[in-house]
């Protein structure tokens, strides 16, 4: 902390510095003028004392060249006065916040520049491209400029994003839509609104396929694949991981565990044997209606005898037990009573399968829409998952790393893709050149979701965190201005007495940003948190501020319209159907 003897020494030396440098421009200029003009030059002043005498009675030491030297000592010093001003402008940009937070200078990994080196560095198709002549969309995820200097700042591609955002703050447009649309590989995307949808959905179809899963009709998307979803039992592993997403919707804090791990139990065995006998989910939900079906645990007593124990074991005990484990299993799987539902993940050889192994290494872009939680986004998680996993096996098969990042944007992921053990696989996918981008709405719906211990083990592990406004929660609004950390702020004060007016200063120690003020930020702007690097605050930049994305306003209000269409089509047929 400097001292007001400090700042008296560094005010006097700048002061110093300054007449010395003007003194030497001066010289230098009348110099170049008088030689121009064929006359003597002055000799150089070597003491201020002698500068001073120059200055004042320019026509003694400039005799036979008064007017040129006089030019050309003008011309130079306004030239260097300019180039320091454009210096301590630069400088300040750099190095200089008024707000206490971070400057560009602890910044500048995220900037043009930085960012660029590190994209080319994880793309395979940007190996050979200059780093300076990138485009900006491809020198990594935007995040938005840097305030108060207004450079753009992005994150690479092996970052993990998580963004807290109140709603109608801008998550869709100054997040969610902009990261999907410059996703230079595959595009996985959850949300519970149209919105993002009919934004990217022309603009990715360009790209590469579009597959749209929309159980639930969010953008009353007429159903044309089906994903094999048995298919993921293919492991013991596999099987576990599937069943999970599904009891996930039926476990809660106050509820007995025994239900819930039994019933997965019983779904992780009767996938098993959907998948070695060549069965579907169809199989899965009839073998359910039916404790006394045995056909599965014959599958799997020639297959998997161990597994087979441990199932039987578990269904074959007092018949309320049995009654109770199978009943949570068939609620667990709710969500598939719906024929229509049933056919997204039933087979169908009229369309065509996704398949997430190719997937993971194409530039398609998989749409996962639900319009709430429950049971129907488990199948949202399900998929989800296994786009990750495949898209992990992908990146070992390339030497650690997909050719080409995938992005996965997780809009509302606290309610309709709640994957279980997330946190967990936040730093490992950002390590296999998969970028997940989880936007909530609050702290505490993370919390929720993942519990105190999951949602803080994934607010570790991101290395970008993004806070927007509107934060209400006292606690975590508490946290943050922890973060932001402190500055010393000088106070002063003044007293008067019999010998007149006494003033003083202090130096006092206060918080950067109190929760208040966290809580009030101005709309359109967050603050960034990078590992390594202090608080940030940037302005956000939504899609219809940005020149390259012009072309999403009209293609949103197609899709709209189509979206409209099919719903007021939708509708018209239940009404048909309630009179028939």
């Amino acid at each position: 902390m400097m001292t007001e003897n400090d700042r008296a020494w560094a005010f006097g030396g700048t002061l110093l510095g300054g007449a010395v440098a003007l003194s030497v421009s001066t010289w230098t200029g009348a110099a170049a003028g008088a030689a121009l003009t064929g006359e003597d030059v002055a000799p150089f002043p070597v003491s201020l004392v002698a500068a001073y005498q120059m200055a004042t009675d320019w026509q003694t030491a400039w005799p036979n060249s008064p007017t040129a030297s006089a030019i050309g000592a003008t011309t130079l010093d306004l030239a260097v006065t300019a180039l320091v001003v454009w210096g301590l402008r630069l400088a300040f940009r750099w190095y200089r916040n008024p707000s206490s937070l971070a400057t560009l200078h602890q910044v500048r990994e995220l900037t043009p520049k930085p960012a660029a080196r590190t994209a080319t560095r994880l793309r395979v198709s940007l190996r050979d491209a200059n780093p300076k002549e990138l485009r900006a969309r491809d020198r990594g995820v935007l995040l938005g400029d840097h305030l108060p200097s207004g450079v753009e700042l992005r994150g690479s591609d092996e970052d993990t994003y998580v963004a807290i955002m109140a709603p109608r703050a801008g998550k869709s447009t100054s997040l969610a839509i902009p990261v999907a649309e410059e996703a230079p590989g595959a595009l996985l995307m959850t949300s519970n609104k149209a919105d993002v949808y009919a934004a990217t959905y022309a603009s990715r179809a360009q790209t590469g396929q579009t597959w749209v899963l929309d159980t639930q009709g969010v953008a009353q998307a007429e159903r044309a694949m089906w994903w094999d979803m048995i298919a993921q039992a293919e492991t013991l592993e596999g099987a576990e991981r599937l069943a999970s997403h599904f009891v996930n919707q039926i476990t809660s804090e106050q509820a007995d565990p025994f239900w819930s791990q039994a019933a997965g139990d019983l779904l992780v065995g009767l996938f098993r044997a959907a998948y070695h006998d060549g069965g579907t989910v169809r199989d899965v939900m009839k073998w359910l209606s039916d404790p006394k079906e045995k056909a599965p645990l014959r599958v799997l007593y020639q297959r998997e005898p161990v597994l087979a124990e441990q199932v039987d074991s578990s269904v074959n005990i007092a018949e309320e037990t049995q009654s109770g484990i199978y009943q949570n299993a068939r609620t667990a799987m709710s969500a598939l009573r719906d024929e229509k539902v049933l056919a997204w993940v039933t087979p169908d050889k009229d369309l065509p399968r996704f398949d997430p192994e190719h997937f993971a290494t194409s530039k398609d872009t998989l749409y996962l829409l639900s319009k709430k939680g429950g049971p129907a986004s488990a199948i949202v998680a399900g998929l989800a998952d296994a786009v990750f996993t495949a898209g992990a096996e992908a990146g070992e098969r390339h030497g650690g790393r997909l050719p080409e990042p995938m992005r996965a944007v997780l809009d509302e992921a606290a309610n309709i893709c709640k994957i279980a053990d997330l946190p967990d696989l936040y730093s490992h996918l950002g390590s296999r050149g998969i970028t997940p981008f989880v936007i909530l709405q609050s702290y505490r719906q993370g919390v929720k979701s993942w519990g105190e211990v999951g949602m803080d083990a994934m607010w570790s592990a991101a290395t970008k965190k993004i806070i927007g406004v509107g934060i209400d929660d006292a606690k975590f609004a508490q946290d943050v201005s922890t973060l932001t950390g402190a500055h010393y702020v000088e106070r002063g004060s003044y007293s008067k007495g019999k010998e007149g007016i006494s003033r003083s200063y202090s130096e006092q120690r206060e918080q950067v940003l109190d929760p208040a003020e966290i809580r009030a930020m101005r709309k359109g702007t967050a603050l960034l948190m990078s590992t390594g690097m202090p608080v940030a605050q940037i302005a956000l930049r939504p899609w219809y501020e940005e020149k390259g994305m012009a072309h999403i306003g009209p293609q949103m209000k197609t899709e709209e319209a189509a979206i409209t269409k099919r719903a007021v089509a939708a509708h018209e047929e239940r009404k048909a159907t309630r009179r028939a």
